[in-house]
């Protein structure tokens, strides 16, 4: 399968990025479109320009959009919020825009609000009035996006306060326990095609951790195993060394098995608000 999104999903603060804010007409990555772009480029923390589009607004059209994005950001990190939402639409609206998957690293403020202030949800609402901000969560790319820099800029500052390199906030251990991962039954969503199902995971994995995976797939209410079985309904995919590995030659002989691919699992959660 053709990657759709190729940049790294980093656990850092660069002072030099751009962030990106997307709007859209439903929360399908495959079926559902892009309807609203903001932009804004920063250097030293400091706002330099801004780029904007609007399908009900704007004569250009997404590809035209989309171009005009690739030039403005460059190859800066980009500052979103919810990898799991803007990675898939914006991976499949390049490639089937302009041919070429998505290839910016990008920094999602939902994964640094956790390990940054310690907390285990991380909506953008709950960080708005975490930072009390007074900017605003609407549902319009070019007012959100000031919500989503404001909350940026406060976890440097809260980061320089509390840590001393970006290397504290790395996993210090990709190995965990289905213990370490137990479900939020808060978050269960019955509508999710994961929910009550048995899913695992093989090679690196690009958008989150494996461990992070586990933790989506049992907010859910799924059951995230550390191996494949007779039991397992779906089997993710991620990077693997030589092709191949152990668990994913395991899975494919296994008779009930649905094997994904990353980009697969992103667009089957991107509806799902799991923060």
């Amino acid at each position: 399968m053709n990657e759709r999104f190729t940049g790294k999903n980093l656990l850092e603060l660069p002072q030099d990025f751009s962030v990106v804010q997307i709007e859209t007409t439903d929360l399908n990555p495959t079926r559902d479109q892009i309807i609203e772009i903001a932009a804004n480029k920063y250097r030293k923390n400091k706002f330099k320009k801004a780029f904007e589009w609007d399908s009900e607004e704007d004569k250009n059209d997404l590809r035209d959009a989309l171009s005009q994005l690739k030039s403005f950001i460059g190859k800066d990190t980009i500052v979103i919020n919810c990898t799991a939402f803007f990675r898939p639409f914006m991976g499949n609206a390049f490639v089937n825009n302009l041919g070429e998957p998505f290839s910016n690293d990008i920094v999602d403020i939902q994964r640094l609000f956790r390990k940054i202030e310690n907390q285990k949800s991380a909506k953008l609402s709950q960080m708005i009035n975490f930072y009390n901000l007074s900017t605003s969560h609407n549902l319009k790319a070019a007012e959100d996006i000031k919500s989503v820099e404001e909350i940026y800029l406060n976890l440097q500052t809260n980061f320089k306060e509390r840590f001393k390199s970006v290397n504290e906030l790395q996993p210090k251990s990709s190995k965990f326990t289905s213990q370490d991962i137990a479900g939020d039954l808060t978050k269960n969503d019955k509508n999710n095609i994961f929910y009550d199902k048995r899913v695992s995971a093989t090679g690196k994995l690009n958008a989150y951790t494996r461990r992070e995976v586990g933790q989506m797939i049992n907010d859910i209410g799924g059951h995230f195993q550390m191996n494949p079985g007779k039991t397992t309904d779906y089997f993710i995919v991620g990077k693997l060394k030589g092709n191949t590995s152990n668990k994913l030659e395991k899975a494919e002989k296994l008779p009930n098995v649905k094997i994904i691919h990353e980009d697969d699992f992103l667009d089957m959660v991107a509806g799902y608000e799991w923060a």
